[in-house]
This record gives C-alpha cells, sequence and structure tokens, in this order.
C-alpha cells in the first residue's frame, strides 16, 4: 500500500509554491493528514465521473478534460535535454501544463481572429495573428498547415499570463468564459462595454497602488496587491458577468445586455 507523503517533502513543497514562512513539524503532520483525505475525496470523485462517462473503461482518467500524451511529452523531453539523464515526472506533468496553457493561449487568440473574420473555421492566417500577438513572427507555414516555424523567442510563461490577463485580453474570451459561469446570452455591446471596464479598472488599480506606495500607505498597499491579484486572475471578471446575469433576471430580460453592465459597481 502508497504511502503518504513526508512531512518534509510537503515543508519543500510549500516553499516551492512561495510560502516563506517556517511551518511546525505538527502542521506538516496535520497537512499531510488533509491532503491524503482531500486526495481520497478527488479520486473517488473522479472514478465515479470516468466510469459514468466510460463505463467498459479500466484506468483512471481526467473525466473533464483529455491531456497531453505523457510518454509522448516524456520521450520528446529527453530527446531535448542535453545534460541530464532522465526527466522525473513532476518535469513532465509541468512541461504538459505549460503546453497546455501556451496551446489555449494560441486557439483563444486564433478562435477571435476567425469571429472578427465571421468564421466559424479557425484558417492559418488566424493562427499567424495569434502567434503575432503572442511576439512571435511566421516565418513559415507549410502548405498543409502542419509545418510552423517561427522567428523569435517564444514568451516564457509568465510573460505570457501577465499579458494574457491583461493587454490581449478580448471579448471572445469574455464570451468564452460567461459560456462556463453563466447561462444567459450576452449580447455584443455588453461584451465590449465590459472589457472597457475591465481595463478602466486596470488602471485604477494601478494609480492606486502607485498613490500608497508614494505616500507609504502600508495595509492600503496590501489591500490593493489582494485587489490586484484577485483581478489578474480574472476573479473580479467572473464575479462582474454573475452580477450582470443577476440584474438582467430581475429585470426580466431573456439576455444580459449593455444596461445590465452599466449599473455594475467595479469596486463593489
Amino acid at each position: 500500500m502508497a504511502k503518504p507523503w513526508a512531512n518534509s517533502h510537503i515543508g519543500e513543497v510549500a516553499k516551492g509554491i512561495g510560502i516563506d514562512k517556517r511551518i511546525s513539524g505538527d502542521v506538516k503532520s496535520k497537512l499531510v493528514d488533509l491532503l491524503s483525505y482531500e486526495l481520497q475525496r478527488i479520486t473517488s470523485d473522479m472514478e465515479e465521473a470516468t466510469i459514468s462517462a466510460d463505463p467498459e473503461r479500466k484506468t483512471l482518467g481526467d473525466p473533464n478534460r483529455t491531456r497531453l500524451g505523457f510518454n509522448r511529452t516524456r520521450g520528446m523531453m529527453i530527446n531535448n535535454v542535453k545534460k541530464l539523464d532522465s526527466v522525473g515526472s513532476a518535469a513532465v506533468v509541468s512541461v504538459n501544463e505549460d503546453l497546455e496553457n501556451y496551446l489555449l493561449k494560441l486557439l483563444l487568440l486564433a478562435s477571435d481572429s476567425a469571429e472578427q473574420d465571421k468564421m466559424n473555421t479557425i484558417k492559418p492566417r488566424h493562427l499567424d495573428t495569434a502567434l503575432e500577438s503572442l511576439n512571435g513572427d511566421v516565418e513559415d507555414l507549410g502548405d498543409d498547415g502542419d509545418n510552423i516555424n517561427v522567428k523569435g523567442n517564444i514568451l516564457a510563461k509568465s510573460d505570457i499570463d501577465s499579458t494574457f490577463n491583461g493587454a490581449i485580453l478580448t471579448t471572445f474570451n469574455i464570451k468564452t468564459m460567461a459560456k462556463n459561469l453563466i447561462r444567459m446570452k450576452i449580447e455584443e455591446e455588453a461584451l465590449e462595454d465590459l472589457l472597457l471596464v475591465y481595463y478602466d479598472h486596470a488602471a485604477e488599480l494601478q494609480e492606486d497602488l502607485q498613490e500608497n506606495i508614494h505616500s507609504g500607505k502600508f495595509e492600503e498597499i496590501e489591500l490593493n496587491f489582494e485587489k490586484t491579484k484577485t483581478f489578474m486572475m480574472l476573479g473580479w471578471l467572473r464575479r462582474m458577468l454573475v452580477k450582470a446575469e443577476e440584474n438582467a433576471i430581475s429585470s426580466g430580460s431573456s439576455k444580459i445586455l449593455i444596461n445590465h453592465v452599466i449599473r455594475l459597481d467595479p469596486w463593489q
């Protein structure tokens, strides 16, 4: 029977996710118990969902999404490693997450470009536009669309994340989020207004932060950082969408209109 994680390993993991404070031995032990319980709950739910989706399946899978192949990614990583002898599982999982995030950003941008052309199919030119938005210039796209050479460096993950959460957020991104979060449709004019409010709110947050730093208001700085963290993780935008839907329902509308968005208080 598999043993749970070692207490010392939990401490190292905590450091890896940005926890700088010392963690007592008792707390580490309790964390192991809590993680073990959470793992049991997640595994049981995942098992039921896997069987529900495919009663003949014998291997536990992720019922919510199809991931890039673990072994295929690991094999390609081994081909690229020059100074080490092997590739650990944690490295493969991390790379797969980075690759899937990169794929998501590319396809969201390409989808937005296709929608602007009023097309339901992503064409090579839409992918070209997406690559240019991520600071890459397309050098050659083969006739079959399979061979893509990109000049320049692909953005680092942190750069992509900050760009995606800021300058290249689009109405298509918001519409995609709305489909997964609320049941009502939202008109294009309301999407555009929500996007403008998003940028205005970002500017206000930045201005407040600079002012608080200049005047040395440390409590306000901490509060501002918390607001910014939620904002960059799109929690603010999710809340705005939910509130807009509530406004639409209360007014008896069948979809979210611009007047349901402009009534929202971004600081509430």
